[in-house]
Formats: C-alpha cells, structure tokens, sequence
C-alpha cells in the first residue's frame, strides 16, 4: 500500500515538470513566432522610436523603416553611408552597400541577432550612423508637460487688514521631465520619472493686508519704512503695520492718577488709562494718535497712544500709567513720537 502511494507521488511530480516545461517552451514558442528578429530601437536626437512590427516614419534620409510579413521592421539604409557597429565592446566601420538592410549588414560581419537581442541605431551624428548589438540599454528621455500655476501668499503693510488683492496674475507653463527608460532582453523594462527641471509657469501672487488703524498693548516696533516725504509705516512684531505721516523727538515723562492731584478724568472727558497722552495741543493736537518708542536700540516701548489730556508744554509729552512706582521708574526720557495716519 505505501509503495502503491509513493509511486502515485512520483507520477503526479512528473506530470507536473513535463507541464512546466511546456508551458516554457510554449511561452518561448510564442515569443519567437511574435518576432523572429531582435528589437530595434532608433535613436533621433533625444528620443527613442522602439520599431516593433508597425510601419515607421523617421525624419532622416539615411533610414528607411517599412513593416514586413513575419512583423519584424524592414531597416533598410542608404548607400554608401559610415556605419560604426558596436557589438560586445568592439567597434568595427564599414561602409553601407546598395539597397542594404541593418540586418543584413550585421550579418556581414558575422553577428548574429536572437529576438530577446536589442539593436540601437543612432541617428544623432550626421558623419555616421552608429548600429549597437547589445541586450540591454539604458536611455535618459525628456519629455516637456503642463505644470498648472501656483498661489503664493504674501504681507502687505500698506492694504487693510483683513483684505486681500492679487498683485500678479498666474499663468500656466511647462516644466521638464526626464524619464529612465530600461530596455532589456528585447523588450521595454521600466520608464520611470527621475527628475524634474524648468518649471516655467507664473505664480499668482495674492497680498494680505497687515495695516491696523491702532497698535495691541504691547507691541513693538520689528522694522520701519521710511517714504521720499518723511512718512512711512511701522512693521510691528505681531505682523500688524501702522502708517505715520511723520516722527517728532520729544522728551516724554509719566503720570498717574490719585498723585499731585491727578483725578480720573482728562481735558477731554475721557477717563484716564494706559494710553493716554498729556500734550501741548499748540505742539501736538488732540486726537492725535501716536506709536511712542525710545530712539535707542533695547529701548523702552510705550506704544500706541492718544492725545486725549493737557498740562506740559512745549515738545513735552506725558504718558499716562497704572502706578507711581512705574512713572518713577520711567523718569524723564527722549522718545519718538510717530504721528500715525
């Protein structure tokens, strides 16, 4: 009974190769009755024309490609034509005869080509027409494509915050794609994308607005624009922009309420806060709004204020603050005052 089973295992395993190789030599079979010949790739500058069966065109006079009835491509070459053959690493030149195919000039000189063989047949020197037999090649294609626009965003100190406005239009263009193209064992491999170069299309270029009409507690002066007039705007750290119509130096001291008499409210009826702004309204009108900051580097910032009180004269500003200790502290400084718009 056990010898019975293990030849039925040894049946069932020969059935099996005897299928393998059929199948092989079926797929084999195939192929060869598919194309008899090796494949023929021409290369014209920086393309790659693959030549498998169909009738071709090629934009060159030296070749002609024409279909044939076993599906392999007729290459036939003009006469009297330089020919550089390259074949496992030799190079041998010869001159093409009358009504000449590739084939047959290979087989002159004694090559012979299977069909999973590759020729390449380069038309790229106008001095000679270079034929390699190899059975795989490497080839770098380009190729141009559309390449849609990109949005970019950008600040704009002088637009209104919260408004947008497209400082360029975009427009599509074309960028450069280069492919490796594998031929191997007389067929294509691979075409695979390995760079791309040249985008030329234009971005749309959208500005956001920063500009404020007044400044957050807090905030400091990051950079300022100065205009031909004297005027400009302020870039503050927070992304926000102010705009000044002009700058005065002044000497600035501090106040607060319940000290010297100081009550709650101002000359105008406002009651005091952070923000407030003493002013000689002959030097300074009330209303004015102002960014005040020290002239000197690490300087103190007081920031946004309004001439809202009265009680210096002169080029003298007070700032209002919640506590005595910080008026004392504060003293008596050279500050900037930027007249905002």
């Amino acid at each position: 009974m056990q010898n019975t089973q293990q030849q039925t295992t040894r049946t069932h395993r020969h059935r099996s190769m005897l299928l393998s190789a059929f199948a092989m030599v079926a797929a084999l079979t195939l192929l060869l009755s598919t194309r008899a010949d090796a494949l023929y790739l021409v290369k014209d500058g920086g393309e790659i024309i693959p030549l498998e069966g169909a009738q071709s065109t090629i934009d060159d006079e030296r070749i002609i490609v024409s279909g044939s009835t076993n599906k392999d491509p007729n290459v036939r070459l003009a006469a009297k034509e330089n020919v550089v053959v390259i074949h496992n690493g030799e190079r041998q030149t010869l001159t093409t005869r009358s009504n000449e195919t590739v084939s047959s000039l290979i087989r002159r000189l004694g090559i012979e080509v299977g069909p999973l063989d590759l020729i390449l047949i380069d038309l790229s020197d106008s001095s000679a027409i270079t034929v390699e037999v190899g059975d795989s090649f490497v080839f770098y294609e380009k190729e141009q494509i559309t390449a849609a626009y990109e949005t970019q965003y950008v600040t704009s100190y002088k637009l209104p915050k919260g408004t947008t406005q497209v400082a360029q239009e975009g427009v599509d263009g074309y960028t450069t794609a280069t492919y490796e193209v594998v031929y191997a064992d007389g067929e294509l491999v691979s075409r695979q994308l390995v760079e791309t170069s040249g985008n030329t299309a234009i971005p749309c270029i959208v500005e956001q607005g920063t500009l404020v009409s007044e400044a957050a507690r807090g905030d400091t002066i990051a950079e300022v624009v100065t205009e031909e007039d004297g005027s400009g705007y302020l870039i503050l750290s927070s992304g926000d922009s102010l705009r000044f119509t002009g700058v005065r130096e002044v000497t600035a001291t501090a106040y607060t309420s319940g000290v010297h008499g100081v009550g709650t409210r101002t000359a105008t009826g406002t009651t005091v806060h952070v923000g407030v702004v003493a002013v000689d309204r002959d030097v300074i009108p009330l209303g004015t709004s102002m960014f005040i900051t020290s002239p000197y580097e690490n300087g103190v910032t007081y920031g946004y204020g309004h001439a809202e009180d009265t009680g210096v004269h002169g080029n003298v500003i007070d700032l209002y603050m919640d506590s005595y200790d910080e008026c004392i502290n504060f003293g008596r400084r050279t500050m900037l005052a930027y007249i905002l718009a």
